[in-house]
């Protein structure tokens, strides 16, 4: 039951948390609902009511922390950031791209609203300009285009070279992490990949091996990473 994030989205997931724990604390699962949602007439949950008494009723097997408290026990935060220019290629799909997410920004502008099609396309046109400065091969699998995995290499080879750091890499993108794994392979470096498709029954030992093997320098991570690293860290 160790987790940063009991409850996600709805109070039901907190429940089924707590039975492993103790089935009988937050009482039936229909009084619990009850007593903590707000339904309208045709019983959908439109919000939640009493939420301070949980946290009392979970005291005693429950430790919560917040973030500002967390803030105090961890070192200062560092930000650099390295501005990486994109390709011809890249440009050219990045501005393709935008010049179709203003016309349609104009045209909620100047109309008040979007219709379904228009506002998905323009949530996939916005991810696609994301993914063009990252690298082509994201969109295109048959060509490559960009700069970002060289200077992330010249990164990692800095610190292998220089001591025994290890490294946490982050990407929104499987197919950007699946790159900068080809460059490590070919370099013989060492790495743990954490993505969609691994078993969440492996990814246990996917991070017992990164923080306990020397050799392991490197973790690569989607978003798959985000809970199980509450979990497991």
């Amino acid at each position: 039951m160790l987790t940063g994030t009991p409850l996600e989205n709805r109070l039901e997931e907190l429940y089924s948390v707590i039975q492993f724990v103790n089935p009988f604390k937050l009482g039936p699962f229909y009084r619990f609902l009850d007593f903590h949602q707000v339904r309208d007439e045709k019983r959908r949950v439109t919000g939640y009511k009493n939420l301070n008494e949980i946290g009392k009723t979970l005291s005693d097997i429950m430790i919560r922390r917040r973030r500002d408290e967390v803030l105090k026990q961890l070192p200062e935060r560092m930000d650099k950031l390295l501005f990486v220019p994109m390709t011809a290629e890249q440009r050219r799909i990045h501005d393709e791209c935008a010049n179709l997410v203003a016309r349609l920004v104009s045209k909620w502008k100047r109309f008040g609203h979007l219709g379904e099609q228009e506002r998905q396309k323009l949530l996939i046109l916005l991810n696609q300009m994301r993914m063009a400065c990252d690298s082509t091969f994201i969109l295109d699998q048959d060509d490559r285009h960009d700069t970002k995995v060289e200077e992330v290499l010249n990164i990692i080879e800095e610190v292998v070279v220089e001591g025994c750091e290890k490294l946490v890499i982050f990407s929104q993108w499987e197919r950007m992490t699946r790159l900068v794994t080809q460059e490590l392979d070919s370099r013989e470096i060492g790495y743990e990949n954490l993505h969609g498709g691994v078993p969440g029954k492996k990814r246990g030992d996917l991070f017992d091996r990164f923080r306990q093997d020397p050799a392991k320098r490197i973790f690569l991570s989607t978003d798959a990473g985000g809970l199980d690293g509450c979990r497991y860290s």
